[in-house]
């Protein structure tokens, strides 16, 4: 289990990133196109991190994606061992744990050899973040406040497209804002859940599925 410290946004707090194995398969959805690939977690061995320690835990649970966080200002993610070019991105989130400063979120063109990515995410308060780690480093490409996300839903759809040299974010198929950047223009998809002051978090995760944008 690798960690990794960051200097994160939504506060410029120092996080720490539980990054764990991944695998190499593709789905455990059975429709073909349009969906370049898609999961509903039913499988436990799709290819996602199955991992914990003392900070966090992540896990399939009840056809769900689970991720725990148990301290304040931690960053974990997994990705599932993939490669695209550009996608767009849709997944069903349930912020079981109720916190509400927790950001959760999606991440595309990850680098395997670098470790940088493009992550978009909110929490249920409506603060939400666009941004491309790399070297160590926060780029943030859109951040703010949106009254597009009902504080009380528990669950949400919420969108990524990273699509030549834009990373946009939606929820509940609106678009919430967008940044521009054209570093990376392939690469790994991931999930994410990001803790600030309110902890233990849990995030619940359910049927992602990728498309061309």
């Amino acid at each position: 289990m690798n960690k990794r410290f960051l200097w994160a946004p939504l506060g410029l707090l120092a996080l720490a990133a539980l990054a764990c194995g991944s695998g190499t398969g593709n789905g455990n959805g059975t429709e073909a196109a349009p969906a370049l690939y898609r999961d509903n977690f039913s499988d436990e061995g799709s290819g996602w991190c199955v991992d914990s320690d003392a900070d966090a835990a992540l896990s399939y649970d009840s056809g769900q994606y689970l991720f725990e966080v148990n301290d304040t200002e931690w960053f974990v993610w997994c990705n599932p061992g993939e490669n695209f070019d550009d996608v767009h991105l849709e997944v069903s989130v349930e912020n079981s744990g109720g916190t509400g400063d927790t950001a959760f979120g999606l991440m595309c063109h990850f680098q395997e050899a670098s470790g940088d990515f493009y992550y978009a995410g909110v929490t249920a308060a409506g603060d939400y973040i666009i941004s491309l780690y790399q070297n160590g480093e926060d780029n943030f490409l859109a951040e703010g406040t949106t009254d597009e996300v009902d504080p009380d839903a528990g669950t949400y759809q919420v969108g990524m497209n990273c699509n030549n040299g834009t990373i946009a974010l939606y929820v509940n198929g609106t678009k919430i804002d967008s940044g521009d950047d054209d570093t990376y223009s392939s690469g790994d998809i991931g999930l994410f859940a990001w803790t600030v002051d309110e902890a233990p978090a849990e995030i619940r995760y359910d049927d992602i599925v990728v498309t061309a944008p």
